[in-house]
Protein backbone atom coordinates (compact mmCIF):
# COMPACT_ATOMS: atom_id res chain seq x y z
CA UNK A 1 0.00 0.00 0.00
CA UNK A 2 1.71 3.65 -1.23
CA UNK A 3 1.41 6.51 1.57
CA UNK A 4 0.06 9.85 1.07
CA UNK A 5 3.21 11.36 2.88
CA UNK A 6 5.92 9.93 0.70
CA UNK A 7 10.08 10.25 2.18
CA UNK A 8 12.27 9.89 -0.15
CA UNK A 9 12.78 6.21 1.47
CA UNK A 10 10.98 2.97 2.02
CA UNK A 11 11.15 -0.31 4.04
CA UNK A 12 11.71 -2.90 1.36
CA UNK A 13 9.92 -5.11 3.19
CA UNK A 14 6.45 -3.61 4.32
CA UNK A 15 6.44 -0.96 1.29
CA UNK A 16 6.26 2.13 3.90
CA UNK A 17 7.99 5.24 4.50
CA UNK A 18 11.17 4.73 6.29
CA UNK A 19 11.86 6.77 9.65
CA UNK A 20 15.30 8.00 8.78
CA UNK A 21 16.98 9.43 12.06
CA UNK A 22 19.13 12.02 10.18
CA UNK A 23 16.39 13.29 8.05
CA UNK A 24 14.21 13.43 10.78
CA UNK A 25 16.90 15.59 12.81
CA UNK A 26 17.54 17.81 10.10
CA UNK A 27 13.66 18.14 9.55
CA UNK A 28 13.00 18.95 13.08
CA UNK A 29 15.90 21.52 13.24
CA UNK A 30 14.18 23.21 10.96
CA UNK A 31 10.34 22.69 12.46
CA UNK A 32 11.33 24.16 15.70
CA UNK A 33 13.04 27.46 13.95
CA UNK A 34 9.51 28.02 11.99
CA UNK A 35 7.85 27.72 15.62
CA UNK A 36 10.38 30.44 16.95
CA UNK A 37 9.86 32.69 13.91
CA UNK A 38 6.24 32.60 14.96
CA UNK A 39 5.95 33.23 18.07
CA UNK A 40 7.21 34.80 20.96
CA UNK A 41 8.64 32.55 22.69
CA UNK A 42 11.77 34.21 24.44
CA UNK A 43 9.19 36.16 25.98
CA UNK A 44 5.62 34.97 26.51
CA UNK A 45 5.34 31.68 24.36
CA UNK A 46 7.97 29.49 26.01
CA UNK A 47 6.84 25.81 24.04
CA UNK A 48 7.90 21.99 23.99
CA UNK A 49 9.49 21.63 20.83
CA UNK A 50 8.16 18.21 20.06
CA UNK A 51 8.15 15.71 18.09
CA UNK A 52 9.67 12.04 18.39
CA UNK A 53 10.73 11.97 21.78
CA UNK A 54 13.63 8.83 21.60
CA UNK A 55 14.61 8.65 17.79
CA UNK A 56 16.61 5.08 18.37
CA UNK A 57 13.41 3.52 20.07
CA UNK A 58 10.57 5.17 17.18
CA UNK A 59 12.87 3.91 14.52
CA UNK A 60 12.75 -0.38 15.79
CA UNK A 61 9.04 0.00 16.22
CA UNK A 62 6.56 -2.37 13.76
CA UNK A 63 3.82 0.13 14.41
CA UNK A 64 4.58 3.77 14.47
CA UNK A 65 2.38 6.01 16.84
CA UNK A 66 2.05 9.57 16.40
CA UNK A 67 -0.13 11.43 19.27
CA UNK A 68 -1.65 14.38 18.35
CA UNK A 69 -3.25 16.42 21.01
CA UNK A 70 -4.52 19.89 22.04
CA UNK A 71 -1.50 22.31 24.11
CA UNK A 72 1.13 21.62 26.15
CA UNK A 73 0.81 23.01 30.07
CA UNK A 74 3.75 24.98 32.42
CA UNK A 75 6.00 25.69 29.58
CA UNK A 76 5.00 29.31 29.06
CA UNK A 77 8.32 31.30 29.80
CA UNK A 78 10.84 32.19 27.57
CA UNK A 79 12.27 29.13 27.03
CA UNK A 80 11.94 25.94 24.29
CA UNK A 81 12.42 22.68 26.16
CA UNK A 82 12.81 19.59 23.85
CA UNK A 83 10.43 16.39 24.25
CA UNK A 84 14.12 14.30 24.10
CA UNK A 85 14.19 15.28 27.34
CA UNK A 86 11.50 13.53 28.18
CA UNK A 87 12.92 9.96 29.60
CA UNK A 88 14.76 12.09 32.31
CA UNK A 89 12.85 15.66 33.07
CA UNK A 90 9.32 13.99 32.50
CA UNK A 91 8.59 17.23 30.92
CA UNK A 92 4.90 15.88 30.03
CA UNK A 93 4.27 14.82 33.42
CA UNK A 94 3.44 10.77 33.53
CA UNK A 95 4.53 10.76 36.86
CA UNK A 96 2.51 14.24 38.16
CA UNK A 97 -0.63 13.64 40.07
CA UNK A 98 -1.76 17.29 38.37
CA UNK A 99 -1.19 16.10 35.03
CA UNK A 100 -3.73 13.33 33.55
CA UNK A 101 -4.04 13.07 30.18
CA UNK A 102 -0.15 12.12 29.15
CA UNK A 103 -0.70 8.98 31.73
CA UNK A 104 -3.90 7.94 30.31
CA UNK A 105 -3.20 8.11 27.05
CA UNK A 106 0.29 6.05 27.87
CA UNK A 107 -1.55 3.49 28.86
CA UNK A 108 -3.75 2.93 25.85
CA UNK A 109 -0.26 2.83 24.49
CA UNK A 110 1.43 0.52 26.49
CA UNK A 111 -1.62 -1.63 25.67
CA UNK A 112 -1.13 -1.98 21.61
CA UNK A 113 2.81 -1.66 22.08
CA UNK A 114 2.51 -4.26 24.13
CA UNK A 115 0.22 -7.00 21.78
CA UNK A 116 2.19 -5.63 18.63
CA UNK A 117 5.34 -7.13 20.35
CA UNK A 118 3.73 -10.48 21.79
CA UNK A 119 2.18 -10.97 18.43
CA UNK A 120 -1.71 -11.16 20.67
CA UNK A 121 -4.20 -9.12 22.65
CA UNK A 122 -2.92 -8.34 26.13
CA UNK A 123 -5.08 -9.76 28.46
CA UNK A 124 -7.44 -8.30 30.92
CA UNK A 125 -5.57 -10.30 33.62
CA UNK A 126 -2.36 -9.03 31.89
CA UNK A 127 -2.87 -5.51 32.22
CA UNK A 128 -1.36 -3.37 34.87
CA UNK A 129 -2.96 -0.34 37.10
CA UNK A 130 -0.89 2.08 35.22
CA UNK A 131 -3.06 5.40 36.19
CA UNK A 132 -1.51 4.49 39.68
CA UNK A 133 1.40 6.76 40.30
CA UNK A 134 4.21 5.32 41.32
CA UNK A 135 7.99 4.63 40.57
CA UNK A 136 7.19 1.56 38.69
CA UNK A 137 4.42 2.55 36.58
CA UNK A 138 5.84 5.38 35.70
CA UNK A 139 9.22 3.79 34.99
CA UNK A 140 6.94 1.67 32.01
CA UNK A 141 4.77 4.63 30.68
CA UNK A 142 8.22 6.41 30.74
CA UNK A 143 9.55 3.54 28.47
CA UNK A 144 6.30 3.38 26.35
CA UNK A 145 6.76 7.30 25.23
CA UNK A 146 10.25 6.35 24.40
CA UNK A 147 8.70 4.39 21.39
CA UNK A 148 6.19 7.13 20.41
CA UNK A 149 6.21 10.87 18.91
CA UNK A 150 3.97 13.22 20.30
CA UNK A 151 3.07 16.35 18.74
CA UNK A 152 0.84 19.39 20.15
CA UNK A 153 -1.27 21.46 17.25
CA UNK A 154 -1.00 24.82 19.52
CA UNK A 155 2.96 24.96 20.01
CA UNK A 156 2.60 28.18 22.86
CA UNK A 157 2.26 26.57 25.66
CA UNK A 158 -0.67 27.66 28.56
CA UNK A 159 0.08 28.55 31.98
CA UNK A 160 -0.65 25.67 34.73
CA UNK A 161 -4.01 25.55 36.20
CA UNK A 162 -5.74 27.18 33.46
CA UNK A 163 -8.23 26.00 31.26
CA UNK A 164 -7.72 25.17 27.38
CA UNK A 165 -9.76 27.57 25.24
CA UNK A 166 -11.28 25.78 22.61
CA UNK A 167 -11.29 28.60 20.05
CA UNK A 168 -7.88 29.53 20.81
CA UNK A 169 -6.42 26.12 20.07
CA UNK A 170 -8.42 25.90 16.58
CA UNK A 171 -6.80 29.23 15.66
CA UNK A 172 -3.36 28.35 16.55
CA UNK A 173 -3.48 24.96 14.50
CA UNK A 174 -4.66 26.71 11.54
CA UNK A 175 -1.72 29.23 12.33
CA UNK A 176 0.74 26.09 12.53
CA UNK A 177 -0.29 24.34 9.10
CA UNK A 178 2.33 24.11 7.16
CA UNK A 179 4.51 22.97 11.11
CA UNK A 180 2.01 20.01 11.47
CA UNK A 181 2.54 19.06 7.74
CA UNK A 182 5.88 18.44 7.93
CA UNK A 183 5.76 16.97 11.53
CA UNK A 184 3.11 14.52 10.26
CA UNK A 185 5.28 13.87 7.16
CA UNK A 186 8.61 13.15 9.06
CA UNK A 187 7.27 10.87 11.29
CA UNK A 188 6.12 8.74 8.62
CA UNK A 189 3.56 7.44 11.25
CA UNK A 190 1.45 4.08 10.97
CA UNK A 191 -0.91 5.37 13.36
CA UNK A 192 -2.31 8.32 14.48
CA UNK A 193 -4.08 8.93 17.76
CA UNK A 194 -5.60 12.45 17.83
CA UNK A 195 -7.04 13.19 21.27
CA UNK A 196 -10.17 15.48 21.92
CA UNK A 197 -12.89 16.98 19.05
CA UNK A 198 -11.39 20.56 18.75
CA UNK A 199 -8.22 18.71 17.80
CA UNK A 200 -9.67 16.44 15.51
CA UNK A 201 -11.84 18.71 13.53
CA UNK A 202 -8.84 21.52 13.58
CA UNK A 203 -7.11 19.03 11.09
CA UNK A 204 -9.73 17.86 9.50
CA UNK A 205 -10.38 21.58 8.24
CA UNK A 206 -6.78 21.51 7.20
CA UNK A 207 -7.10 18.85 5.59
CA UNK A 208 -4.28 17.66 7.14
CA UNK A 209 -5.64 14.13 7.81
CA UNK A 210 -7.26 13.17 4.46
CA UNK A 211 -10.73 14.02 3.19
CA UNK A 212 -11.76 10.79 3.45
CA UNK A 213 -11.07 10.54 7.24
CA UNK A 214 -14.31 12.27 8.87
CA UNK A 215 -14.74 13.63 12.48
CA UNK A 216 -17.56 12.06 14.80
CA UNK A 217 -16.08 8.60 14.47
CA UNK A 218 -14.46 8.23 18.08
CA UNK A 219 -12.48 4.37 18.58
CA UNK A 220 -13.01 3.87 14.85
CA UNK A 221 -9.67 3.49 13.19
CA UNK A 222 -10.04 4.82 9.87
CA UNK A 223 -8.18 4.86 7.27
CA UNK A 224 -6.86 6.71 3.67
CA UNK A 225 -5.44 4.85 0.91
CA UNK A 226 -1.80 5.52 0.74
CA UNK A 227 -2.01 7.24 4.34
CA UNK A 228 -1.98 6.69 7.67
CA UNK A 229 -4.34 5.19 9.45
CA UNK A 230 -6.01 7.53 11.88
CA UNK A 231 -7.78 6.80 15.48
CA UNK A 232 -10.16 10.27 16.50
CA UNK A 233 -10.26 9.61 20.52
CA UNK A 234 -12.15 11.40 23.61
CA UNK A 235 -9.67 13.54 25.54
CA UNK A 236 -7.66 11.59 27.74
CA UNK A 237 -8.48 13.49 30.67
CA UNK A 238 -11.79 11.97 30.88
CA UNK A 239 -10.49 8.18 30.68
CA UNK A 240 -11.83 7.58 34.66
CA UNK A 241 -12.31 3.42 34.27
CA UNK A 242 -10.11 0.93 33.51
CA UNK A 243 -12.80 -1.80 32.55
CA UNK A 244 -13.93 1.51 29.63
CA UNK A 245 -10.37 1.57 28.56
CA UNK A 246 -9.70 -1.81 28.22
CA UNK A 247 -13.23 -1.93 26.51
CA UNK A 248 -11.79 0.79 24.17
CA UNK A 249 -8.51 -1.44 23.61
CA UNK A 250 -10.10 -4.35 22.37
CA UNK A 251 -11.56 -2.59 19.55
CA UNK A 252 -9.00 -0.44 18.04
CA UNK A 253 -6.55 -3.55 18.57
CA UNK A 254 -9.32 -5.18 16.20
CA UNK A 255 -9.15 -3.06 13.70
CA UNK A 256 -5.66 -2.72 13.12
CA UNK A 257 -4.35 -6.24 13.71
Amino acid sequence: MKRMLVLEAKDEHMNRPCFDKATYAAANDRIIEMVKESHDWENTEGFIADGVICPDEYEKQSMRIVCILAESYGYDGCRATSIESQPNEDVLGVGSHAVKAPRKLSTLIWLLQRSFEQGSKVSWDDMPWLFRINRENTNKLQHTLKKVAWINVKKASRHEGTAMVPEEVHAHALRNKTILRQQIEVTAPDLIIVCGRVVFCALHVMNVLGREVLPGRQWQVQAVEGGPRVLEVSHPRNWWAYAALYQHFEEVYAQIA
